[in-house]
């Protein structure tokens, strides 16, 4: 039995940083070892609770023995259990440190201090999320992803739902990087686009569950024909994860219902925009069309009042 069931112990990480950490564990999860990808399921959705059970406790916890848990740790490239308490709970001290940095500012009592202290939950709910997300997602897969997008000859983004806005977002920052790229959120139009694609399109499809059909059904199609596909999702063991040739995992962490949803997605919108900002630096195209923004900037106005119309529209409606 090793350390406290209180507080981690202290102790030297062996090899590499946290995140590191979090991906080998990630990509355990997702490995044919069926004992070693169960605990590491069960570890990463309750981490909180990890970092607080002693080897011999989280052994039982999970019908493994010891020496499974000792194995465990040996596999993410660790000394022992103690080095994999150390991860999680520093893991947890990050999220722990912007909590604590916004409750200093919660002094006013009454209904302001309610809505301050949601305002603060909802904020610190995100901030957790990505924190996971950064550890989680693998920077492999992030790198393979940008060069699969940078042959793309064209882009197509797929999201229903609640994800339809994120791959919109997705799309139009693509376009904005000069790339050919569409969105697509109705499930006949997706059809003939997927009916229709050409060898080089790249398919990105968005979805929190990695279940929805129409988006599976069209990978399933899109895997016949050797079409390349990525999926953005919160569920690393997602039936759609089977469909996709590259997969990005975002927010595995589970939140209240009121959370979840805006969580998931900024997490994702953090993905996407680490995906951008590596094609804006490494495609000669997306850096010139970064740098010379003067046209898109002068179509953009054409959309917008001028600031003097704005205020004589506004003085005429009082």
């Amino acid at each position: 039995m090793e350390g406290s069931s209180q507080t981690p112990p202290k102790s030297d990480v062996s090899d590499g940083p946290v995140i590191d950490i979090f991906q080998r564990m990630v990509a355990t999860a997702r490995s044919g070892d069926q004992t070693m990808s169960a605990l590491a399921k069960w570890i990463l959705n309750h981490q909180d609770a990890t970092r607080k059970l002693t080897i011999s406790e989280l052994a039982n916890q999970t019908d493994v023995s010891q020496t499974t848990v000792f194995r465990f740790c040996k596999l993410l490239g660790l000394k022992g259990y103690k080095d994999l308490r150390l991860a999680l709970a520093e893991g947890h001290g990050l999220a722990l440190g912007t909590q604590l940095a916004g409750e200093a500012g919660l002094s006013d009592g009454g209904l302001d201090h309610s809505l301050k202290s949601i305002m603060l939950r909802v904020v610190e709910a995100n901030v957790e999320q990505l924190l996971r997300t950064a550890r989680i997602v693998s920077h492999e897969a992030l790198t393979e992803v940008v060069n699969l997008l940078l042959d793309a000859s064209q882009i197509q983004i797929v999201g229903f739902g609640s994800s339809a806005p994120i791959a919109i977002d997705a799309c139009r920052r693509l376009l904005s990087l000069g790339y050919t790229a569409s969105a697509h959120s109705d499930p006949h139009i997706l059809a003939v686009v997927t009916a229709n694609a050409k060898p080089g399109t790249v398919f990105v499809g968005i979805s929190n569950s990695g279940r929805t059909r129409d988006l599976i059904d069209c990978f399933t199609t899109l895997g016949k024909r050797g079409v390349k596909r990525v999926l953005l999702t919160s569920d690393p063991d997602a039936v759609g994860t089977k469909q996709a040739d590259l997969v990005l995992v975002s927010a595995v962490r589970r939140m209240p219902p009121s959370l979840d949803v805006i969580g998931t997605r900024v997490s994702q919108l953090a993905i996407i925009e680490a995906l951008c900002v590596a094609l804006a630096e490494k495609d000669p195209r997306a850096s010139s069309a970064v740098c010379d923004t003067g046209q898109l900037d002068a179509e953009i106005a054409k959309k917008r009042l001028p600031q003097a119309a704005q205020r004589n529209r506004g003085k005429q409606e009082e």
